[in-house]
Formats: structure tokens, C-alpha cells, sequence
């Protein structure tokens, strides 16, 4: 083999491997941050079950909230527990107990599962609760449109564990525990607003959430991602009107959900400025939320 070639392959190699590295240490970035967050959220939860608890022991007629919310958080807890074992196979290098189809069945379960426990309390005539607000929730965070989730932008259905890095299925399952977190905490304070409804509660604890398909993308393709407006203490949100800007610019919101698209042709960290303006509708009062989001650019490895 000349020198020429081995020079070739060499560069060619560095190239992809240092691709691959950079990859990697972006799914890694995604899979400390996610922990952190569903930490975070975690807290929260537990946080609203303990108001919720002391709620009821002044106002009993809503007893029934108490022991619903504490069986969300156990279901995410155990959601939690499954996902982490399944991360430690990863670690090391397990891959013959590693089934797609457990995992994948164990995502979709458990978000029925915290559905049920929601329908459980439709019809109580205390709680107020509906079916469509119920339908509501399913449709704008558990099953969006009736779709199954996206895993680290693939379809449901598409992901496989074997093709994909040791990093990139961290971060999937650091995510995909994020989201079950993020759902419970919606379950729960859907759930702690019920207590004492007959009150137009305000905007207190709302937080500007942006879910993207993927926080990676190679250069050429399509960022894309959901704004919405998180309420923790409003249930009358379904009747707010909400306008969305991204980097100044209006874009258009349905079922209070706003989809922001960008095609970058520069590699690195993409910022983005969410502003969304939410206007009560039973006093025509505004407020504005901000929050900075970002994304990355790169170059695919193969």
C-alpha cells in the first residue's frame, strides 16, 4: 500500500471518528441535561402531591385527588426504574437483554396507564372533571393528533437499539424518562387544580416549552419543534388566547401548540427567542413569557 493511500485513509478515518466523537459528545450533553431536568420536574411533582394532600384534609369532597395523584408518581416511578436498568445494560454492554420491543411497549404502557388513572375521575360531580378535557390533555401532550412519539427524532416504530451508538440510546432513554416526568407533573397539576375550580385560577407557574424532534440535525435538514405555554395552575387554558413569536416573528398557533421550523446552513449552537403572549379572556389581562431555547448543527457520520 503507497504512501499516498495511507495517508488517504488515515484523514478519512480521523474524519469519521472524529464526527462519530462529536456526535457522541452532544447525545452525552442531552443525556446529563435530561437527567438534571427530570430531577427537577421529579421535585416538582412531589412537591404538588404533598399540596394536594393538605388540600383535601380541608376540603374532603375532593379526597378522591390525593391517592390518584400519588399513584401517577408511582407509575412514573416505576417507569423510571425500568428505564434505568435498562441504561445499566448499556453501560455494560448487555446488548442480548436489550429488547426494542419491551422498551418501546413500556413507553406507550405507561402513558396509558396515567390516562386511566385520569378517566378513573371523570364523572365525579365534586371534581368537575370531563372527558374532553381529559381528550384534551391526551391529544396535546400524551398522544399528539393520535400519533405514538418521535424517539430522538426517528418514528416509533423505526428505532433500533442495535443501530444506533451506546450514546445515542442514553440519550433516548434519558429523554424518553424526561418525558414521562413532564407528563406526570401535567397529570398531577391538571389534577391540583381541580381542587376549589369553581375559582378562575391566574397565570402563576406557567412555563415556555419548546419540544423538538431532535436537538441535533445535519446541516441542509429541517429543525423542528413545538412552543406551547406549560400551565401548572390554570384550568380554564383551553380558553386563553395565545399569540407565539420566534426571533420577533408571529407564528401561527393551533390547539395553543405552535410549530417553528429553521433550516440552518451554518454548523453550531442555533439559538432561538421565544416570546409567548397569553390574553385572559374573562378580563382581557396579558403577560408575556420568554425563554431562550437552542439547537445544533452538524455534519452526519456514516
Amino acid at each position: 500500500m503507497n504512501n499516498k493511500l495511507l495517508i488517504y485513509l488515515a484523514a478519512l478515518l480521523l474524519l469519521i471518528c472524529g464526527c462519530e466523537l462529536g456526535t457522541n459528545r452532544v447525545y452525552m450533553e442531552m443525556y446529563e441535561v435530561m437527567n438534571v431536568n427530570s430531577d427537577a420536574i421529579q421535585s416538582s411533582i412531589e412537591g404538588r402531591i404533598r399540596s394536594i394532600i393538605q388540600e383535601v384534609k380541608k376540603k374532603p369532597d375532593y379526597k378522591p385527588l390525593a391517592p390518584a395523584a400519588e399513584k401517577i408518581d408511582q407509575l412514573t416511578s416505576d417507569f423510571t426504574d425500568f428505564m434505568e436498568r435498562i441504561d445499566e445494560r448499556l453501560d455494560a454492554r448487555d446488548w442480548k437483554s436489550i429488547n426494542d420491543d419491551e422498551i418501546k411497549g413500556n413507553i406507550i404502557a405507561h402513558r396509558h396507564k396515567v390516562i386511566d388513572v385520569l378517566k378513573s375521575l371523570s364523572g365525579n360531580k365534586t371534581l368537575w372533571i370531563k372527558d374532553k378535557e381529559i381528550q384534551n390533555l391526551i391529544e396535546l401532550h400524551f398522544f399528539p393528533n393520535g400519533a405514538l412519539p418521535l424517539i430522538n427524532g426517528k418514528p416509533f416504530d423505526d428505532y433500533s437499539f442495535e443501530n444506533q451508538s451506546i450514546a445515542c440510546n442514553k440519550a433516548m432513554l434519558a429523554k424518553q424518562k424526561n418525558d414521562a416526568s413532564m407528563l406526570a407533573k401535567i397529570a398531577t397539576d391538571f389534577l391540583g387544580s381541580r381542587i376549589g375550580s369553581t375559582i378562575i385560577c391566574g397565570f402563576n407557574k406557567s412555563v415556555v416549552v419548546s419540544s423538538p424532534k431532535t436537538t441535533f440535525i445535519v446541516k441542509g435538514e429541517t429543525f423542528e419543534t413545538n412552543i406551547f405555554l406549560y400551565y401548572s395552575n390554570n384550568i380554564y387554558h383551553n380558553q386563553l388566547k395565545i399569540k407565539v413569536k420566534v426571533n420577533n416573528r408571529e407564528i401561527p398557533v393551533e390547539y395553543g401548540v405552535a410549530t417553528y421550523k429553521s433550516t440552518p446552513i451554518v454548523y453550531g449552537k442555533h439559538n432561538y427567542d421565544v416570546e409567548i403572549i397569553i390574553t385572559n379572556p374573562f378580563n382581557n389581562k396579558t403577560e408575556t413569557y420568554r425563554e431562550t431555547f437552542s439547537f445544533e448543527v452538524g455534519e452526519r457520520c456514516y
